[in-house]
């Protein structure tokens, strides 16, 4: 028999590789998301346990505890479905979409799981020599008037006593404010009057990182409450 030609031998070569290469595709299965985005899971409901947070079928935190707030954690960005699980129950469901170019702040608390709707970017890192405290707003069900609050904040000298304003209809992750450690108070107050609907002490040694977690019921009281920062 006569010599097959050079490139017909090296076609079938070539056809071969291509059929194992596509076998070994079909074996590996479809590749995994990227990991595109920044996330960040706050947990503040005193009512569940420890939560796993699932991305497009993917745990990507476990064993978040209330009153912790997770590391920044990359994650598949676009729409995608989002599980909350407390041990085999389902906490929550969301269908969204990750922004790839900013934070992403999930917020658990008693009404539910909402992403803030605007995330203020930090103006810097961690002061290891400060207090570091950030102030969050989740919207609950409940709409009516007082909706703008007068934020009291009693902090060490030379601080002592300053005044925010926030609108609780907008969920908000705002920036990290920076204080001398030490004990502190938030007062929440209606714009302009005296009377305190809710408040929170706690104390935030230097290097430190705690949340302000600001909640309304469907009755309309509120609540503050207090998460650490990983």
């Amino acid at each position: 028999m006569a010599p097959r030609p050079y490139f017909y031998t090296a076609a079938l070569s070539l056809l071969a590789a291509a059929v194992t290469l596509a076998a070994c595709s079909d074996n590996m299965g479809t590749p995994a998301p990227a990991l595109t985005a920044d996330l960040k899971l706050v947990h503040a409901d005193a009512s569940t346990g420890p939560v796993d947070l699932e991305v497009g079928g993917t745990t990507v935190i476990q064993g978040l505890a209330y009153g912790q707030a997770s590391p920044i954690t990359r994650v598949p960005g676009g729409t995608q479905h989002i599980v909350l699980k407390s041990g085999t129950t389902i906490v929550a469901t969301l269908d969204g979409s990750i922004s790839e170019t900013t934070l992403n702040s999930l917020l658990l608390s008693s009404t539910g799981a909402q992403f803030a709707a605007v995330v203020t970017p930090d103006t810097g890192a961690v002061a290891t020599d400060r207090a570091n405290i950030r102030l969050i707003n989740v919207v609950g069900p409940n709409t009516e008037d007082p909706n703008v609050l007068d934020v009291k904040v009693t902090a060490p000298a030379p601080d002592t006593v300053m005044t925010l304003g926030v609108d609780t209809r907008i969920s908000r992750y705002n920036t990290l404010m920076y204080f001398d450690p030490g004990e502190f108070t938030f007062k929440f107050q209606p714009e302009g009057v005296a009377t305190v609907l809710t408040q929170v002490t706690f104390t935030v040694a230097a290097g430190q990182t705690k949340d302000v977690v600001l909640e309304r019921a469907a009755g309309g009281t509120y609540t503050a409450s207090v998460v650490i920062e990983q």
